[in-house]
């Protein structure tokens, strides 16, 4: 009985001791334990090769700055977890993985200490070589006057119909793959681009521009804008077709009659947010044609300081031929 009394007692010292550890640990708020992030990496192609080993890549941001990055690998759920992940209310943890030597982006997460987990998921896709398969269903070409320039903006649908991302062998003088080539006309400059495209992805030439990133499955909308120079009153333009265009579409906001070297308008029509303006079509154009026209009639503003020096010539002329006619008067010989 006293052994069983002794073994009752210390159950108890036990007990007191270790409960209050328990309740110290349930107290403990979710930011101090840090969050749990899951993201789940899923190969779109059918029958493709395995994520498992992938490498998950999870960017940190705040305010849009790059504050930290961790890296984990796809285990046997298709996942990759990372543990103790600091929150923030302006923190947010964008993933990308790494299949077949690509690098695929996925959706970007919150990371708000009132979590205790979040989860984002990352789509790949096996990789071809073959560009065969991409075409462009829609381009628009919008073209309009702003001062001296012309601002032109092109939206253009890209179709991949297969359920492989498509690459390149080409690369650049930087080893990247030039997946894309845009031509853009002659002289173009103050390029933007949106929407699909990332400004780390670019690269530029004289004659364009090109995307070095794989293109997924699906139809995606690009859209970008530049200007082009004029020094007189019309402006030669060339357009050339890098993909089989099932559908293109110039759209002139420059007014009547300023188009040459095209058919009749097909048409007019009312843009959005950009007024209206006639516009020209082709259809099932075949990478390499190019569409060609002038632009004329164009108003042109000559900067004030070229007439500044046109005035300052001019002043100069007289002041020279005032001078020229004293001397010359001066040597003429005097009659009596």
């Amino acid at each position: 009985m006293k052994e069983k009394h002794l073994r009752q007692i210390a159950l108890v010292i036990i007990v007191a001791f270790i409960q209050p550890l328990l309740c110290f640990a349930d107290d403990t708020p979710a930011s101090d334990k840090g969050l749990i992030l899951i993201v789940e990496v899923v190969n779109g192609t059918a029958n493709g090769h395995p994520v498992i080993g992938d490498e998950v890549t999870v960017s940190i941001y705040e305010h849009e700055k790059l504050v930290d990055t961790i890296q984990r690998k796809v285990g046997a759920g298709g996942t990759a977890i990372f543990e103790n992940i600091k929150t923030g209310d302006h923190l947010v943890a964008l993933p990308a993985a790494f299949h077949k030597v690509m690098k695929f982006t996925g959706r970007a997460v919150a990371l708000k200490p009132t979590q205790q987990k979040v989860t984002s998921r990352v789509d790949v896709w096996d990789i071809s070589y073959d560009k065969s398969e991409l075409s462009v269903q829609t381009h628009h070409l919008i073209i309009k006057q702003k001062g001296n320039l012309l601002a032109a903006t092109e939206y253009i649908q890209l179709k991949n119909p297969s359920d492989l991302a498509i690459s390149s062998n080409q690369r650049d003088n930087q080893d990247r793959t030039i997946v894309l080539t845009i031509p853009l006309p002659k002289g173009f400059k103050n390029f933007r681009g949106s929407g699909y495209l990332v400004p780390e992805a670019l690269g530029f030439t004289e004659e364009g521009f090109y995307d070095t990133m794989a293109v997924p499955p699906g139809v995606h909308e690009i859209i970008f804008s530049y200007n082009l120079e004029t020094t007189s009153d019309t402006r030669d333009i060339s357009k050339k077709i890098s993909l089989p265009t099932v559908k293109f579409v110039f759209f002139s906001q420059l007014g009547p009659d300023k188009i040459r070297g095209l058919d009749k308008p097909a048409g007019q029509m009312v843009l959005a947010d950009t007024g209206s303006g006639e516009y020209f079509t082709w259809s099932n154009l075949e990478p390499g044609q190019e569409i060609t026209f002038q632009v004329c009639k164009l108003s042109i503003n000559k900067p004030q300081q070229y007439s500044w020096m046109i005035l300052c010539v001019v002043f100069g002329l007289m002041v020279l031929l005032a001078v020229w006619r004293s001397r010359s008067a001066k040597n003429q010989p005097r009659t009596q």
